[in-house]
């Protein structure tokens, strides 16, 4: 069984819309008072900064379709599956 989080920290999903700037006012306050939480939610941030500054990386044209055409999709066996049975 999981500790259950003390309620007065951010919770993950706290921190991370404080990264992403969507936490409730409510909540954000505790973020000044909090060395604690801060750490992590400028941490989160940090994360989400670097994230974005990857390159993004997209399939070359045709890739799909190659892929596609090596998956091998068995055909169904048995009578109770053939379209012609009298089931």
């Amino acid at each position: 069984m999981s500790p259950t989080p003390d309620p007065r920290h951010l919770t993950p999903d706290e921190i991370e819309l404080w990264a992403q700037g969507l936490l409730p006012a409510a909540r954000d306050v505790h973020i000044g008072e909090c060395a604690e939480c801060r750490v992590a939610a400028e941490r989160e941030r940090k994360l989400l900064r670097e994230l974005a500054q990857l390159t993004r990386f997209a399939p070359e044209f045709g890739f799909v379709e190659r892929v596609m055409a090596k998956v091998k999709i068995p055909a169904p066996s048995g009578p109770h599956l053939r379209p012609d049975s009298d089931a």
